[in-house]
C-alpha cells in the first residue's frame, strides 16, 4: 500500500537579518572574524571620529605553534584596520584605546594587536535628508495628527506626512 504524499508546509515569514548572517557568516570567517558582529557594530566601538574613516580588514589569529611557544608569543590576534590616508596617524597615536574598545566590545582580550593599512574606506551612505515643504503642508500635516495622544507616535506620523507632502509637491 502506497503512504500518502507529505504535504508541505509553507514557511513562515524570516527577518532578513537572518537571512543575511547566513550569507555573510562565511566570508567573515574567511576573513577571521567568527561573527559579524564587530563588523556591524563598528561605528559605535570606534567612535565618531574614526567610524567614517576606517573600517575593519581582516583578524589575523596566531598560530598554534606560536601560541604554544612560550610566554614570549603573542596570545592575541592582530585586527588589520584599512584606514583613509589622512587619519592613519590619528589612529596609530590612538591604537591603545581602539584595542581597548574593541576588546570591551568582544567580552575578552581577543585582540593584541592592531595593524594599520592605508586605502579606501567604503563609506555607509548617508541618510537623506528631509526635503523642504510649504508652510501650508506643514500646519497641515501637523493638524492631521493634533489628535494623537502619544507623543512619540504623533511625531513619527507627522516626519511621515512632512515626507509625503514633499513627494508629493515635488511632483
Amino acid at each position: 500500500m502506497a503512504s500518502p504524499p507529505k504535504q508541505r508546509r509553507p514557511r513562515d515569514a524570516a527577518a532578513i537579518g537572518a537571512l543575511v548572517g547566513a550569507v555573510i557568516e562565511p566570508v567573515c570567517a574567511k576573513r577571521g572574524f567568527a561573527t559579524a558582529d564587530l563588523i556591524q557594530a563598528w561605528a559605535e566601538v570606534v567612535g565618531p571620529r574614526y567610524a567614517r574613516a576606517t573600517q575593519p580588514d581582516k583578524l589575523i589569529w596566531p598560530r598554534r605553534e606560536a601560541a604554544a611557544a612560550g610566554a614570549n608569543a603573542r596570545q592575541g590576534a592582530t585586527l588589520v584596520v584599512r584606514v583613509d590616508a589622512g587619519m592613519a596617524i590619528y589612529l596609530q597615536h590612538e591604537t591603545a584605546v581602539i584595542l581597548e574598545r574593541v576588546n570591551g566590545f568582544l567580552g575578552f582580550g581577543a585582540v593584541s594587536a592592531l595593524r594599520i593599512i592605508q586605502g579606501p574606506v567604503d563609506t555607509p551612505p548617508q541618510p537623506k535628508r528631509p526635503k523642504t515643504i510649504s508652510p501650508a503642508a506643514e500646519r497641515e500635516a501637523a493638524a492631521a495628527v493634533a489628535d494623537i495622544e502619544s507623543d512619540g507616535l504623533r511625531q513619527a506620523l507627522e516626519r511621515l506626512g512632512r515626507a509625503v507632502y514633499g513627494e508629493v509637491e515635488r511632483s
